[in-house]
Order: structure tokens, then sequence, then C-alpha cells
């Protein structure tokens, strides 16, 4: 996974904590402090590892805690990826582009995104998200995260997960 998510996800912890705490949570996740580097690619177990250790230390549910840190990663990715996503395009134009901007991203570096479509009809976007990673509350997290960070009144619902038994997640994005 790129050292954006895990750079990211160690700001979210520290920002609402912390660095002793981010390092209690290192510790209780069984990883080693170093640098995450924006640019890297560090071990996925890691990040959930991560929020594991985080959602028990601090009692929440780990799906809340991976929603809530999908929220706080959107506009970083909008800005790093700002030459796939300009802040000035229709949040909806944004999500109709997710697939061809997570195939451009994957060609140029070798990774594995997850598998996103969507599918348009008027003020309503049906997005469709599937990874090996199963990270659907931190997918939910970041498109709220999306359409606030490009200014839309829209509402985001899951309506199927992987985690329920579908083949894939789902969730409604709708104009307000």
């Amino acid at each position: 996974m790129h050292g954006i998510v895990h750079q990211t996800l160690k700001d979210y912890v520290v920002d609402r904590t912390d660095e002793e705490a981010w390092e209690a949570v290192l510790d209780r996740a069984g990883i080693e402090p170093k640098l995450y580097l924006q640019v890297s690619r560090y071990p996925d177990e890691e990040v959930a590892a991560i929020l594991e250790a985080l959602a028990a230390m601090s009692g929440h549910d780990p799906a809340v805690i991976e929603r809530d840190f999908g929220r706080s990663l959107a506009p970083v990715l909008v800005q790093t990826f700002k030459a796939h996503v300009r802040p000035d395009r229709d949040p909806f134009e944004v999500l109709d582009s997710l697939e061809t901007i997570y195939a451009e991203l994957s060609t140029k570096d070798g990774t594995d995104p997850p598998t996103i479509t969507c599918e348009r009809d008027g003020d309503v976007a049906v997005v469709t998200y599937r990874s090996d990673r199963d990270h659907c509350a931190m997918a939910h997290g970041i498109l709220e995260g999306l359409v606030d960070d490009l200014g839309a009144d829209a509402t985001v619902t899951e309506t199927g997960c992987v985690h329920d038994g579908d083949e894939r997640c789902r969730f409604r994005v709708e104009r307000q």
C-alpha cells in the first residue's frame, strides 16, 4: 500500500491524541516505529493491524474507526493526485472517472488498486468497490470525504458489503 495511507494514518492518530499514543498503537499492533514516506510502499497488513489496535484501544467499532480515517484520507488523496482529481471538477464527474484514475495509477507504479466502477443516473451514482484488502468502511469514508472535499452536497449510503456476503461493496452517492 502507498506510504501516503500509512503517513496519513499516523497523522490521523497523532492529531487526535499525541505521539505517545501513536507509539502505543504501534506497540499493540506489533509494528516497529518507522518514518513512513508517501512515495514508498509498505505492507498492507500494517494498516490493518494499526486500525485493529486503534479500535481495541479506543473501544470503538473497527468499522467506525476505518470509516472516519477514510474521511480524513480523502482530501490527502485529492491533493496528492490532483492531476487526476482537480478540485474544480464536479464531484460526480470525479466519481465517473474513478475507474480510469485507478487504472492509470496502477499502470504508473505497479500497484494493485481496488476494482472500482461507477454507474450514474442523473444525481445518483452507484459506486462498487472490491479489493482483497476488504477495507469497505475505509472506502465508504473516502467517498464521504471526497464529496465533502470537492464541495458536493451529497450523501453516501452503503447498499451492499462483502462482509455481509455480497460479492462487492456498493455505495449510493446522491446529490441533495
